[in-house]
């Protein structure tokens, strides 16, 4: 597999390609993140140190009827200017979510069409994942009927 695909497909910018493993039907991708160009989550200064990492898995858009997931190990960095330690931004998902941006905006295009039981169903997702959700599917389902 390609780095390519992981760009094209899942919306995966900075990092490269590792492994892909297939566990009890899911698909799971080994990324890791490029070594360069880590930065304050908080001030954004360039000028940070590596504190070690932690891993993570995100879901992501299936292929067909299986899962995926992508597994990366998170930097902590330690900034120099503010003196924090955090977990180095994702550039693939937001802060503290379990999930890909890419599948966020498949569950609201989804959510045009089916409930919200349906895609976690569909999608083999837990419905506090599905919660997460609620309140921007709403939102977004309110703006189309006023316009």
């Amino acid at each position: 597999m390609s780095t390519s695909l992981l760009y094209h497909g899942f919306g995966i910018v900075g990092y490269r390609y590792v492994r892909t493993e297939y566990r009890e039907g899911d698909v799971i991708f080994t990324v890791s993140r490029k070594k360069f160009g880590f930065r304050c989550p908080v001030c954004k200064s360039k000028r940070v140190i590596r504190r070690g990492s932690f891993p993570r898995w995100f879901h992501s858009l299936p292929i067909g009827k299986k899962a995926t997931n992508i597994r990366t190990e998170v930097a902590r960095v330690e900034c120099k200017d503010c003196g924090i330690v955090r977990q180095a931004d994702i550039g693939f998902a937001d802060p503290r979510l379990t999930y890909t941006r890419a599948l966020g905006r498949y569950v609201l295009d989804l959510a045009k069409y089916m409930t919200i039981a349906d895609i976690s169903r569909h999608l083999a997702l837990s419905w506090d994942i599905m919660q997460e959700h609620s309140e921007e599917i709403s939102a977004k389902k309110i703006s189309e009927t006023e316009s």
